[in-house]
């Protein structure tokens, strides 16, 4: 038999071809920080799916810490592995750390509060033998009352790695996941997502969406603070427009209306709060109480275009008026952390592995 590495650079037929009998089709890929109320449910859940199970394997990435008892008797008696990064590197690293250690031709990505349909599986491996061309598919995503997370434009896949496969030989080729979105002294990570979808097209990869492979992820942003730490995360949005301006432009956060287009509304809403405060007190020291009456009122319809970002939800109303300010300050630190960044490769941990009988 030629060996599985050495007939990858051959094509998908090759390493079909190159494959034993005990290389399993899936290695399923988790990134986490140990949360067991997550973890627990998601294991439940890859026990139960429909293909055999000696068509997958399941490789849980531990991002700086280690598995818990609990957890660690779980895996072992589903035969999954415990990879432990010894300090934290971020989801993309811990998913590299994952796909390095895997087995599988594909590469399946999930997330520790996912649960996915018995089926999932079973359903991209249909995928995979209607269209063999194939090199990624998207699964579909969506909350318990069954709204998608994320919204595409068509059938545009949006790589979202909470339901994501990927050919592994594609994966090495590319790269992995770039591990530069993610900052370990504050713990903010966003955008890895985009910039390795973007890194798979560039590489002429073939990907679509496949809405019956489903997971479900609970809600966003239940928590009072959540608005302060989804506009933290825009500190990552200059370096991926470093990396990718033109698909940064036409692809990020692009809303349409009609036959209009609008780029990045949250942040342009929270500039328009910013702006029109600023006139504000500007017309209130030149005495021009009227005008500085208008551009509050401006500014307040500016908030409630942010406030619909969040549903509406009245816990959110208290700390909106501080997002615009929190945005401008994460993304002037974005640029000078991008251009600190630019050409640079973050190096990545050895990780340790943990086999599955818990030996060694």
């Amino acid at each position: 038999m030629v060996p599985l590495r050495a007939a990858r650079g051959a094509g998908t037929r090759r390493v079909d071809d190159a494959l034993s009998e005990t290389d399993p089709l899936f290695s399923v890929v988790v990134p986490t920080r140990g949360d067991d109320s997550k973890l627990l449910p998601l294991l439940d859940a890859l026990s139960r799916q429909t293909i055999s199970p000696h068509r997958f394997e399941v490789l849980i990435a531990f991002d700086g810490v280690g598995p818990s008892d609990v957890v660690g008797d779980r895996l072992r008696g589903i035969g999954a592995r415990a990879i432990v990064l010894p300090a934290r590197r971020g989801p993309g690293a811990a998913r590299n750390a994952g796909a390095r250690e895997a087995r599988g031709r594909w590469l399946a990505f999930t997330e520790d509060d996912c649960v996915p349909a018995a089926d999932w599986l079973a359903c991209a491996a249909e995928r995979m033998e209607r269209d063999p061309a194939l090199q990624g598919i998207e699964g579909e995503t969506i909350t318990p009352t069954g709204r998608p997370v994320r919204r595409r434009d068509g059938a545009e896949p949006t790589y979202i790695p909470t339901n994501l496969f990927v050919a592994r030989a594609l994966f090495e080729r590319v790269g992995g996941y770039s591990e530069q979105y993610f900052d370990a002294g504050s713990g903010i990570y966003f955008r890895e997502d985009s910039d390795f979808g973007f890194m798979l097209e560039k590489a002429g990869a073939i990907v679509r969406v496949e809405p019956r492979a489903r997971v479900v992820h609970p809600e966003e942003h239940p928590a009072l603070l959540d608005p302060i730490r989804w506009a933290r995360r825009y500190e990552m949005d200059p370096l991926l427009e470093r990396r990718h301006p033109d698909q940064f432009r036409d692809r990020i956060e692009v809303a349409r209306l009609g036959p209009f287009l609008i780029r990045r509304p949250f942040v342009r809403a929270c500039w328009a709060v910013l702006l029109a405060l600023g006139a504000a007190v500007g017309s209130a020291l030149l005495h021009e109480e009227g005008l500085a009456a208008f551009w509050l009122i401006f500014a307040c319809f500016a908030l409630v275009a942010l406030w619909a970002k969040w549903r509406f939800h009245p816990l959110r109303l208290p700390i909106l008026p501080f997002v615009p300010f929190v945005l401008l300050a994460a993304l002037a630190r974005g640029r000078r952390r991008a251009a600190r960044l630019a050409g640079a490769a973050s190096p990545a941990p050895k990780p340790t592995v943990a086999p599955p009988n818990g030996q060694g």
